[in-house]
């Protein structure tokens, strides 16, 4: 439910330079086959690969993100198959190439569930399949306590503060719908690029590249097998 009330201004929240730095790196390390995409929000990516070649499996938490990745497939003429999965579940397929775009990491309570996802995502690649996903800079988590941000053309309300952990924040979101107040809550945390390094290395990945951005980490890796 958290995730569906951000569903209708999920886009303008959207770093365009971080997608455009996820089509050059899958260009770069893979070529057209099976694609995942976890956390697919409302489904940008997801249609510009297919639209590439690729047979892309568009996902997310949020059923109100799946029903706009829908409509956008249907209106583009683009086949896609949407489904609603958790990171922390296994996944039933395999897959050529996996991403996990937009903080996705970073909604994952912490270290002990980052490493179980990164070994469901290691056990369902290809052999030599490629594993691409970000997450944000302690910095800038640390640097969002304080944020606030009011919005008439959606009619939110938005402040963040520090987390109980380390390098963590919580977004508190009220939401004017109509007659009725909507609030959420959304928890996001980070650590630092060498701790993710390592476990993806103790998962059995090998990185193959790491691009530093001003605010998070684009990590590419590969089932070293």
């Amino acid at each position: 439910m958290s995730y569906d009330l951000l569903a209708t201004f999920y886009d303008a929240f959207i770093d365009p330079d971080v997608y455009e730095e996820y089509l050059r790196l899958v260009d770069k390390y893979t070529s057209t086959g099976t694609l995942l995409d976890i956390g697919c929000g409302t489904g940008t990516l997801s249609l510009e690969l297919a639209k590439r070649g690729f047979e892309v499996s568009a996902t997310d938490l949020s059923e109100e993100m799946l029903h706009i990745v829908h409509y956008r497939a249907h209106e583009e003429g683009v086949n896609l198959d949407i489904a609603m999965y958790d990171m922390l579940d296994p996944i039933p397929s395999t897959y050529d190439t996996i991403i996990a775009s937009m903080d996705v990491i970073n909604h994952l309570s912490d270290m002990e569930d980052v490493m179980f996802g990164f070994k469901n995502i290691y056990d369902a690649l290809a052999i030599h399949g490629v594993f691409i996903f970000d997450v944000l800079s302690a910095e800038y988590i640390d640097a969002l306590d304080g944020y606030q941000e009011t919005d008439e053309q959606f009619r939110f309300e938005w402040k963040s503060v520090k987390g109980e952990n380390e390098h963590s924040i919580v977004h508190h979101i009220k939401l004017y719908l109509d007659e009725d107040i909507e609030e959420v809550d959304i928890y996001e945390q980070t650590h630092d690029a060498a701790l993710y390094e390592e476990q993806l290395l103790k998962t059995g990945f090998q990185v193959l590249e790491r691009v530093i951005m001003p605010e998070r980490t684009i990590f590419v890796a590969q089932k070293n097998i």
